[in-house]
């Protein structure tokens, strides 16, 4: 019975990651798919194949790349960004998407300062993540602490200083230690 149990756990470490990889993969695939999918398969239902919307999307954004690095490109998204900026409400929601993505598309270095770990009143402490440090001239520091197991959701605190000590690990290996749940080591 032991070994039954041994083989059926080995099969689901090695099923479970797989399986969710694939579904995840396959959901964000029909997700970019519809964004043009929808309108060739009503507008051209002759050219239409699955992927199309995708390949179509892609090639969307590297052309828009393509205008944000030329001077007149730049000029024309400008004049976009500006029209999305002054309409109200709007540009409440396209300020913080917009901010979002540029923060999420910086280098890690920059986006986070440091791991650090913030002690907690009975020994025990807390991994987080040093998301300014010259920018606050104060007693406090923002830290950044993720939830389990989506480190992209969190809660920023503002830690004394005293009540915070760098960890010398790298970014990438606190994260796999959140993700993980403790599981990973370093």
């Amino acid at each position: 019975m032991k070994t039954l149990k041994k083989h059926f756990i080995s099969g689901l470490i090695f099923i479970i990651p797989i399986s969710l990889s694939l579904w995840i993969l396959f959901k964000i695939f029909v997700f970019l798919e519809n964004i043009l999918g929808n309108f060739f398969k009503r507008f051209f239902v002759n050219i239409y194949t699955p992927g199309v919307g995708l390949i179509s999307l892609i090639l969307l954004i590297l052309l828009v790349g393509f205008l944000a690095n030329n001077f007149m490109g730049k000029k024309f998204l400008k004049m976009i960004e500006t029209l999305f900026e002054n309409i109200p409400f709007l540009n409440k929601i396209f300020s913080f998407i917009k901010n979002i993505i540029i923060k999420i598309t910086e280098d890690k270095e920059k986006l986070f300062k440091g791991v650090v770990k913030i002690k907690l009143g009975d020994g025990s402490f807390i991994i987080g993540f040093l998301t300014a440090e010259k920018e606050f001239e104060s007693e406090y520091l923002p830290v950044f602490v993720p939830t389990v197991p989506n480190p992209s959701t969190g809660i920023i605190l503002m830690v004394p200083k005293n009540k915070i000590e760098r960890i010398d690990i790298s970014v990438e290996d606190a994260l796999k230690i959140v993700i993980s749940m403790g599981l990973f080591k370093p």
